[in-house]
């Protein structure tokens, strides 16, 4: 009788299906806190990208642009990954422009007319974002393959106000 009541006790039981569900639970955990800091840093960069317009908006130039971008995003210059457009169209289909010179104002053209909007993009496929943005936006989440999430483009835009 005593061989069959030892037999009946569960002392352990509880730490064997700990074991068993620890490593399922570490994968979700770790998977949340990655892909939590990824949204949060994507929504930091739409952030900036939205000011980086807005500057151009209001007369700044694509230095003042590169600047304020670089100075929200807390991970250093984003420098040539940062794109600047002018919308140089009057109709409601857009025609957005590059533009390229750092002293140049994207609400301001040398023939007098204004263009609608400045809109501003970072590429997160850029090989020149800094190495901090490239590693936050791919996924390493344990026993499963990484998981990129840098196909995407962050735009910004605003109507000019000159």
């Amino acid at each position: 009788m005593k061989i069959q009541a030892r037999l009946r006790r569960e002392d352990g039981a509880a730490a064997v299906e700990f074991a068993l569900i620890v490593g399922v639970l570490a994968m979700l955990i770790f998977g949340m806190l990655q892909f939590g800091l990824a949204f949060f840093e994507l929504q930091n960069l739409r952030a900036a990208t939205r000011e980086g317009a807005r500057v151009g908006a209001v007369d700044g130039t694509v230095g003042d642009i590169q600047a304020r971008v670089s100075s929200l995003t807390g991970v250093g210059s984003v420098g040539t990954s940062l794109k600047v457009y002018r919308n140089i169209s009057t109709t409601s289909t857009p025609n957005f422009v590059q533009v390229s010179t750092t002293t140049e104002k994207p609400c301001v053209l040398a023939t007098g007319t204004q263009p609608q909007s400045v809109k501003t993009a970072i590429v997160l496929s850029d090989g020149a974002l800094p190495a901090g943005l490239q590693n936050i936006f791919t996924v390493d989440i344990p026993l499963m393959p990484s998981i990129n999430l840098r196909s995407a483009t962050v735009y910004g835009e605003f109507r000019c106000e000159n």
